[in-house]
């Protein structure tokens, strides 16, 4: 039975960046993938905002397609705000380039990658784990760290809860003509639970999603035929991506043995359904952990439990605030959709502080810039927003 202190599970940018520290640290690591090739099947958009791309430690040129400067949101009723800065705060790339990048830091930092090596069980002994794979080898590992997605079958058989709620994501790539290469498109009301978007991947190309509460592939279905849409198509989609979105971190992301990690843990930002990174950064922090316990020879649930402190140090507010503004805006009604867009819109000091210090990996900082280019008017939006409070 080959025995390592650190058996990562899922080969994702969460679990790749866990492996790797794991590795830096001294620990001997591996890192298991159930399919056959790493980065498939997407379930991702692939916008990435600048601080995911920094904690990825990838060089932008090998993993970027284009870059986005801003965003065009539109209400249901047709209103819309746009804000474009002068340089990119978001980036488009390639999902499956991208996680390869990620593994392969993993792999020149000293672990090791198996391929096609689906884990059925993990029994914890009081000492070590025992994982047995779907070829009926078995592996020991000090700690195992779940990267497995969303599902995460192991980390709940391990005693980690599931997130707090889980929106159904699908997304097309598709010939469009794109009103400008360098803007998202946002549209609100599409998608109960989230939102719908059109990210452009060249002039007369796009990827078109959405993330709801239920029905993903139907919602979506309805949105590429209304008019906004439809009129732009210039052909057939040429790949279908659909996945799930989990929301809300669980209580607790740690067990005897076993840390959970990425969309295992609920690690995703409320705001705008991104996963890359939290991910990173709680991988990174569960490879350090992880591989000290192991040092330490404690590897009970009580030593891990840094694990989950220092995670929530560098995410639990962002990821708190997110979900309130994401319930709130679930909330509104299409008027006040309308209502709500319309005001921003017509603030061009606080369309200039959206360009200016935008961020999608860390929204709430905008939220309180914003807050500060609010006149009297700013009452009527208060009422629209006190449901971040209900």
């Amino acid at each position: 039975m080959d025995q390592y202190d650190i058996a990562v599970i899922g080969a994702g940018p969460a679990g790749s960046m866990a492996a790797k520290y794991a590795a830096k640290a001294g620990s001997k690591v591996i890192l298991l993938e159930e399919h056959s090739c790493i980065g498939w099947p997407v379930e991702c958009a692939g916008l990435l905002g600048e601080k995911a791309m920094q904690e990825s430690e990838l060089s932008r040129g090998c993993i970027a397609v284009r870059g986005m400067k801003g965003a065009t949101v539109y209400s249901p009723g047709g209103f819309h705000l746009k804000f474009k800065a002068d340089e990119c705060k978001a980036w488009v790339v390639d999902r499956r380039l991208f996680d390869r990048s990620v593994a392969l830091d993993a792999l020149r930092c000293g672990a090791e990658l198996r391929l096609r090596s689906s884990v059925r069980t993990v029994e914890w002994d009081g000492k070590n784990s025992i994982l047995t794979l779907a070829d009926g080898e078995m592996i020991q590992a000090k700690i195992v760290i779940s990267a497995e997605g969303v599902r995460a079958r192991l980390a709940r058989m391990a005693g980690i809860p599931p997130s707090r709620r889980v929106l159904c994501g699908a997304q097309v790539e598709v010939p469009f003509a794109v009103d400008d290469p360098q803007l998202v498109e946002v549209h609100l009301g599409e998608a109960p639970g989230l939102f719908a978007w059109v990210i452009p991947t060249g002039e007369n190309e796009a990827r078109i999603g959405l993330c709801a509460r239920d029905r993903g592939c139907d919602r979506l279905r309805a949105f590429l035929k209304k008019d906004v849409i439809r009129k732009r198509l210039l052909g057939s989609p040429i790949s279908l991506n659909v996945g799930g979105l989990p929301l809300g971190p669980p209580d607790t992301t740690v067990a005897d043995g076993f840390l959970a990690v990425g969309d295992a843990a609920g690690q995703v930002k409320p705001t705008s359904g991104g996963g890359v990174y939290p991910g990173l950064v709680a991988g990174k922090i569960a490879g350090r952990v992880a591989s000290k316990a192991a040092n330490e020879g404690d590897c009970s649930a009580g030593r891990l439990r840094e694990y989950d402190r220092l995670w929530r140090a560098a995410l639990g507010r962002e990821l708190w605030i997110g979900m309130k503004a994401n319930k709130a805006l679930e909330k509104m009604s299409a008027a006040e959709l309308d209502e709500l867009v319309s005001y921003l819109a017509s603030k061009p000091a606080l369309l200039r502080t959206i360009e200016e210090h935008g961020d999608i990996d860390r929204p709430s900082r905008l939220m309180a810039r914003m807050l500060l280019h609010l006149d009297w008017d700013g009452v009527r939006l208060a009422r629209l927003l006190r449901r971040i409070l209900i």
